[in-house]
């Protein structure tokens, strides 16, 4: 399943709204520039024509560092050269089949996207305050190995403690999760951690990386993140659990 969150910049076409709404495990929020959720995977732009303000709007988008993707309906090879010229990180062609435009926006969520140009400290500065500025940053799906190593050799060589979350979502009815559920879920955790701890949604899953906490100390965290989201959202119909283990690299 796909288990992916996509901002969609504009009012898609019905045959494109249409596409869109039969990829499972994909949800599509229509929003502006200024207002990209921060657990979106990727951005979706509509193209009816290839203008200007096309490239505009995928220099915004750009600045949340997200790969952008632009949909269009029968555009010429040209036109569809122009895109990718414009700063697209990819161009989803319609029609298509709906497995094959999965597949494309998987492909698409994989891709670290950075602005053109030269590379300073302020662009790290920018990525950080893109993050959100508080709660736990979030780590996209494909990176969060990585990162699990690098904290691995971070804590060698501080000689501190973390601890490593695994938040499963289950339905008491039917084996069908609804991905908002387990989106919502992470929104939440996001939010509720500390800056500096780490968090990823993977599937019904969502990964969660501890700085600095005992077993104990995780423990109570991964039990106030679940009744916070039940405060928050009421639907009995969804369990959450969780299984915690230290990461410790001395024991490896």
């Amino acid at each position: 399943m796909l288990e992916k969150k996509a901002a969609v910049l504009g009012s898609p076409s019905p045959e494109t709204a249409k596409i869109l709404a039969g990829v499972e495990g994909l949800t599509c929020i229509e929003t502006i520039p200024g207002n990209i959720p921060i657990d979106a995977d990727c951005i979706l732009i509509p193209c009816g024509d290839v203008t200007d303000e096309l490239g505009r709007l995928i220099t915004q988008a750009k600045e949340h560092f997200l790969p952008v993707g632009v949909i269009t309906e029968n555009a010429s090879n040209d036109e569809l050269e122009h895109i990718l010229d414009l700063g697209a990180d990819d161009i989803i062609p319609l029609p298509l089949p709906v497995r094959l435009v999965s597949q494309r926006i998987t492909a698409l969520c994989s891709i670290a996207s950075f602005a053109e140009g030269a590379v300073d400290f302020s662009l790290f500065d920018k990525i950080a305050d893109s993050n959100g500025g508080i709660g736990s940053f979030i780590i996209q799906e494909n990176d969060f190995a990585n990162i699990y190593r690098f904290v691995l050799r971070l804590l060698e060589r501080l000689d501190k403690k973390a601890q490593l979350l695994i938040f499963n979502v289950s339905s008491r009815f039917q084996d069908f999760i609804e991905p908002e559920i387990v989106h919502n879920f992470s929104g939440v955790v996001q939010r509720c951690l500390r800056r500096g701890d780490i968090s990823s949604l993977h599937g019904r899953q969502v990964f969660v990386i501890l700085i600095g906490a005992d077993t104990a100390g995780g423990n109570v965290a991964a039990k106030r993140l679940i009744d916070t989201y039940f405060a928050h959202f009421d639907d009995d119909a969804y369990d959450i659990d969780f299984q915690i283990k230290e990461i410790n690299p001395k024991a490896m």
